[in-house]
């Protein structure tokens, strides 16, 4: 068997395998020699002990010789010398005469003067003598050897290493010894020294090996999964690895270049197909799309051009499914689109063509129409279809249709006309509240769309599809947010946003102006209620008041009184009034502007520059702020005339004891030139688009201050 016939990680595996055999073999031996090493320091410890007392007794010994000393005093420092040589726990030492008569013993004087053969001891003296033996055959007269004596003071007999030397030019013969099992302690020591070091290198060798292994192991096995599944066209994975700077890292780049490849050759092909297929149907509900829709019903109006053969064509245009769609997403929605195509070609015939011609409009062509079918039957076969409730997830949602409904050759002989005609219907029947409408029943009505807009604003007004957004004003002193403009939205149901400067002329025009500012005024003071109810401290609130409303004769009590509803004190609350309103009488003006001042609000005259008035009119008007037109802003960083005009009414204003306010502030450099002219306000897209409700509250909190120069 080869290697090739195992797994990478099966050879990881005995790798860190062997590596641990390795180290637990050299941490054996380690022990093993060191060992060793401390009998053998032991023995020369003894040995070393025995060779300075021997050297002293032989001093003594030529002192007597030379009867420096008597025979009574050298025995009584050799007595001495035996007597106080001690080392370690039990080390002592010994003098025999006579080859095995002991001599001199300090830790058992009671065997002084008896010989080893002869003693009453519990173990055999036959070790003993037979080294004693050996040390008189030996040339350097020292020898040592193994035991079995008993400790001092006990009878059990333990292993002892012996060494004894002769005592040249004298009968006797000097020893010692260590019992083996006091190094027991160090042994043991010295063991778990090495056990806690080679299990903490071997656990540190495998944590790392195991790492190592990983680290190789994992990628080889992702990457080697990742090409299986490519090579079976799966290419939505994610090469991984591709970081590695290794060997694993370049295939995994490799890989992923091919990955990309596959999925260019992928796209590519399947852009074909959705291109080809997007040229005549809807992706999400795979019907004809309106260019396949008007191509067939071109081909049919030809096919019947001759014969004059009767074409019908329904528009069927499903009410409130932008709603239903900002309600409940766009996932929610296609399974709406989905559920009613499905029901529509369950009741339709082979000769009966289908299509979705646009976000929640679908298109019916009626070929080759039996004389017996009945138009207004199948309307309303198709109509109790869409009604039925749709499930989604836990909710029922039903869906309301108006169908408009045109007929070739009558309603027209294009393709476009009976199509848009058709949609034509189709809305009319909405307004009018019918199920459904023929063309031919609408034919010389005047739809003028400022009308229908009129009503829808109406609608708008009393349903509350308006919104406010507020676009703060900062002072220039401090940086800091001084107060937001109150902005007026609507978004339409079917049109989608509608911009003011389309409807609010249009109300002006159609008399609805003060419903809208009333509707203002309330929803101001409900917000402001909302902010004091939750301890939200706001800047002061601007709002836009036409001149129509605030020159009615009791528009004083009705601020007073929608305000007085809400519990929301007027000291909040700053009107703005377009300069045009100072066209009027002045003393009239004048005296409006004292009382409405007496209410607690305050007042600044908006778009001022515009042509209606000058400073000059305004000097002895109670008003707060005046605000310079956004066109003298718009050019104010490359028209010199509109800088000075800028410049000239921020003195004469300030002169007047009148903030300034300049709106319409879009570039860095007309914030600095507004700086240095000293003007006290600014305001526009550059500072804070208008916000929302929510992320004007998240401004508030974050204390949003203009950064300084």
């Amino acid at each position: 068997m080869t290697l090739s016939n195992f797994t990478i990680r099966q050879k990881l595996i005995g790798l860190v395998l062997i590596l641990a055999l390795g180290i637990v073999t050299t941490s054996c031996l380690a022990f093993y020699f060191s060992y060793q090493d401390t009998r053998s320091g032991k023995q020369e410890q003894i040995r070393s002990i025995v060779q300075s007392a021997t050297s002293q007794i032989i001093l003594l010994n030529q002192r007597k010789r030379s009867l420096e000393i008597s025979a009574e005093e050298f025995d009584t420092r050799l007595h001495d010398l035996i007597y106080s040589t001690a080392y370690g726990q039990h080390g002592y030492l010994y003098l025999l005469k006579n080859e095995t008569q002991i001599y001199l013993h300090p830790k058992r004087s009671d065997l002084e003067g008896q010989y080893i053969g002869q003693l009453d001891s519990p173990v055999d003296s036959t070790l003993m003598l037979d080294g004693l033996k050996q040390l008189k055959e030996k040339t350097d007269k020292s020898h040592s050897w193994l035991v079995y004596w008993p400790k001092p003071n006990s009878q059990v007999p333990v292993a002892k290493l012996i060494y004894a030397q002769h005592i040249p030019d004298t009968d006797f013969i000097l020893g010692t010894g260590v019992y083996i099992d006091d190094l027991l302690p160090l042994y043991i020591k010295r063991a778990l020294s090495y056990l806690i070091i080679t299990l903490t290198v071997l656990l540190a060798s495998i944590a790392v090996a195991l790492l190592i292994s990983r680290n190789i192991v994992r990628p080889i096995i992702n990457l080697s999964s990742q090409m299986e599944k490519l090579s079976e066209g799966d290419t939505d994975q994610t090469v991984r690895f591709t970081n590695h700077r290794d060997e694993i890292g370049q295939m995994a780049r490799t890989l992923e270049r091919f990955r990309e490849y596959l999925i260019e050759n992928k796209r590519l092909r399947y852009a074909q197909e959705h291109v080809q297929f997007l040229e005549n149907f809807d992706p999400v509900t795979r019907l004809y799309n309106r260019r396949a829709m008007g191509e067939s019903l071109e081909r049919e109006i030809i096919r019947n051009s001759e014969t004059q053969g009767q074409i019908y064509f329904l528009f069927i245009r499903l009410d409130l499914l932008r709603n239903l769609t900002i309600e409940l997403g766009d996932e929610q929605r296609d399974q709406i689109l989905i559920e009613t195509a499905n029901r529509l070609k369950g009741i339709l015939s082979i000769n009966h063509r289908l299509a979705r011609l646009s976000e929640g409009c679908f298109g019916l062509m009626l070929i080759n129409k039996p004389e017996e079918t009945k138009v207004d039957d199948l309307i309303e076969t198709i109509l109790q279809a869409i009604e039925c409730p749709i499930k989604l997830q836990n909710l029922h949602i039903q869906i309301v249709a108006r169908i408009g409904v045109t007929s070739y050759p009558e309603d027209g002989d294009q393709q476009f006309e009976l199509i848009g005609r058709s949609e034509i219907a189709a809305k009319t029947a909405r307004k009018q509240e019918q199920s459904w409408l023929y063309f031919s029943q609408i034919k010389g009505q005047q739809v003028e769309t400022k009308m229908e807009l009129w009503q829808d604003l109406s609608t708008a007004i009393d349903e509350d599809q308006l919104y406010l957004v507020f676009q703060p004003l900062f002072d220039l002193n401090n940086n800091a947010a001084l107060s937001a403009e109150t902005l007026l939205r609507w978004n339409h149901p079917d049109l989608g946003p509608i911009s003011p400067a389309v409807f609010v002329p249009l109300a002006e025009q159609s008399g609805l102006i003060s419903r809208l500012d009333d509707w203002v005024l309330d929803a101001v003071a409900k917000q402001c209620r909302k902010w004091l109810n939750t301890d939200l401290v706001f800047p002061k609130i601007a709002i836009n008041l036409s001149g129509i409303s605030f020159l009615r004769s009791n528009f004083e009590n009705k601020l007073h009184n929608i305000f007085k509803q809400y519990n929301v004190p007027l000291q909040h609350i700053e009107l703005e009034l377009t300069e045009g309103v100072l066209i009027e009488d002045l003393a009239r003006i004048q005296d409006k502007l004292h009382r409405v001042r007496e209410t607690g609000a305050s007042i600044s005259i908006d778009d001022f520059g515009t042509g209606y008035s000058s400073l000059s009119r305004i000097k002895n008007l109670p008003i707060d702020h005046i605000k310079i037109d956004k066109s003298f802003i718009d050019d104010l960083d490359v028209d010199t005339q509109d800088l000075k005009i800028v410049q000239a009414i921020i003195l004469m204003a300030q002169g007047l004891q009148l903030k300034v306010v300049a709106e319409g502030v879009e570039t860095e450099l007309q914030l600095s030139i507004l700086r240095e002219a000293k003007c006290d306000i600014v305001q526009g897209y550059l500072l804070s688009r208008p916000l929302s409700v929510s992320d004007f509250e998240a401004l508030i909190d974050e204390d949003l201050i203009i950064e300084g120069d």
